[in-house]
């Protein structure tokens, strides 16, 4: 599975293009055009940070003392591998495709953004080992944090006092009082970096606020490189002059850290006995509008654990960088984190496609939630569900993926089961398509179940049944039962056990 969009966009009516139920669409028209519209607005106000969510959306940590222990605080964590506490350094918004990114350039990995072909299972193989042996060679035991670099020596502009009147009102635009960049001198495996962080002052207490930021891009760096700056080049030489002495290191009181906290959290509940009980238990928790419990019902941990690397690259053919579904194998406990909160964050995104979904198909008016300056995923989260009135779901049932389409049952789509099996790791795997009713409306939506040792989890809300349907995969799996153009809807619905 390629990685999900960055943005939320409205898209055309979804056509049932196969199968026995047949699709209506004069009818979609006219109720979606102004979700479309809605939307639309919506991508043009989106923040120009990539990514989606915050993997800690309010810090555990009651901040820092400085903009320069905040920054080692990240660093203490990445020596201890230790992701979650480096999420903890933030105030909110912390962007996990920054670490990722980040990590890539300290690794080496000389991963870009342009396509990587994998012609036949021998470039898979060689290209996988290479990716697996540069990451394990690096020792992220081995950071070292040498000293900060004044950011006024990288960029003269940094001083004046118009950029720094900016700083502020960008503060306060984020909830904070004041935002300065803050650069480390670090060296990983004996390469030497410097690492620009955004670091904002919320209640006295300083956070990490993004990694690269506004210094970065004053200083000609592009996003992707999210403000770490390599001084292996020979046009980089002079840097090495701010920072002459890398034979000490900072971090050094802080050997053996014990207020770290454990950087094991468990996102998954258990699974269910059933794919039918996983979908039902999504539904329930979705009417009752406990999110936590609904990321809980999907394959989280377990996804990862058996998520095969190479069967999904000789799948694809291709590796592009960022928008893979994970971006490293799991060989180290770290990459194995970075996989879990970047499916923890496609799951997350996969919730806000379906209540996004669901408001276009009610003609429910959103646009306040997304007509912003800035786009607030974790508010868009809190209030959709209040918007859509989500506590009047009624569970109805479920309708056979077969009698949703005939392709369900085919050779060419058993062949194509088999094969994402492998990529998943997966002993079985299962679309269900549940009907429910909202505020008296009713809605088919397909949902992928994925089986990991007798228990059965959700995947992904869509996925391949709806795929077959041709419903936008933005839409997550679901059409307003209207819309399939069958009176006789209801005879096909069984109760999900």
């Amino acid at each position: 599975m390629i990685k999900r969009g960055k943005f939320v966009l409205a898209v055309a009516a979804a056509i049932l293009v196969s199968g026995s139920v047949c699709a209506c669409s004069a009818q979609e028209s006219s109720e979606l055009l102004e979700g479309r519209k809605v939307i639309s607005q919506m991508q043009s106000k989106l923040p120009l940070q990539e990514g989606f969510a915050s993997t800690s959306q309010t810090t555990a940590q009651p901040g820092f003392d400085s903009p320069e222990s905040a920054v080692k605080g990240y660093l203490t964590g990445l020596r201890e591998n230790n992701l979650k506490y480096m999420t903890e350094t933030f105030s909110e918004n912390m962007e996990i495709d920054d670490i990722m990114r980040q990590y890539a350039i300290l690794c080496g990995l000389g991963l870009d953004d342009v396509p990587v072909h994998l012609n036949n299972t021998a470039e898979v193989k060689a290209f996988v080992d290479n990716l697996e042996s540069c990451i394990k060679a690096v020792d992220l035991k081995s950071v070292k944090l040498v000293g900060f670099v004044d950011p006024g020596d990288l960029d003269d502009a940094y001083t004046n006092q118009k950029h720094q009147e900016n700083l502020i009102r960008i503060a306060k635009r984020y909830g904070g009082d004041k935002m300065v960049s803050c650069v480390a001198a670090i060296e990983v495996n004996g390469r030497k970096f410097f690492l620009i962080f955004d670091v904002i002052r919320k209640d006295g207490r300083w956070f990490n606020h993004q990694l690269g930021g506004i210094l970065a891009n004053m200083s000609g760096m592009e996003r992707k490189e999210v403000g770490t700056l390599s001084l292996e080049t020979a046009d980089e030489q002079i840097l090495k002059q701010l920072v002459p002495d890398f034979s000490k290191n900072l971090l050094e009181a802080e050997a053996g850290h014990g207020a770290l906290g454990s950087a094991d959290t468990i996102e998954e509940t258990g699974g269910f006995d059933s794919s039918q009980m996983a979908v039902r238990r999504y539904l329930e928790y979705l009417a009752a509008n406990q999110q936590d419990k609904m990321i809980g019902t999907f394959a989280v941990e377990s996804y990862v654990n058996h998520f095969d690397f190479r069967t999904r690259l000789e799948s694809s053919g291709a590796y592009i960088f960022m928008q893979q579904e994970f971006n490293f194998p799991a060989v180290t406990d770290f990459t194995r984190d970075l996989n879990i909160e970047s499916r923890k964050n496609d799951i997350r995104w996969n919730l806000l496609e379906q209540y996004t979904a669901l408001g276009v198909l009610s003609e429910i008016d959103t646009a306040d939630l997304v007509q912003t300056e800035d786009f607030d995923v974790t508010f868009a989260l809190s209030e959709l569900p209040k918007r859509l009135n989500t506590s009047t779901i009624k569970i109805l049932g479920y309708i056979s993926p077969e009698k949703m389409s005939e392709s369900y049952g085919s050779t060419d789509y058993q062949d194509i089961k088999l094969r994402s099996m492998k990529a998943y790791g997966a002993d079985d795997i299962e679309s269900i398509a549940a009907a429910f009713e909202l505020n008296g409306v009713r809605y088919i939506i397909c949902i992928d179940t994925v089986k990991y040792e007798d228990r059965w989890y959700i995947r992904e809300l869509g996925g391949e049944l709806s795929l077959l349907l041709g419903i936008d995969s933005r839409y997550a799996g679901i059409i307003r039962a209207d819309y399939l153009g069958n009176p006789d809807t209801d005879s096909l619905i069984s109760p999900l056990s």
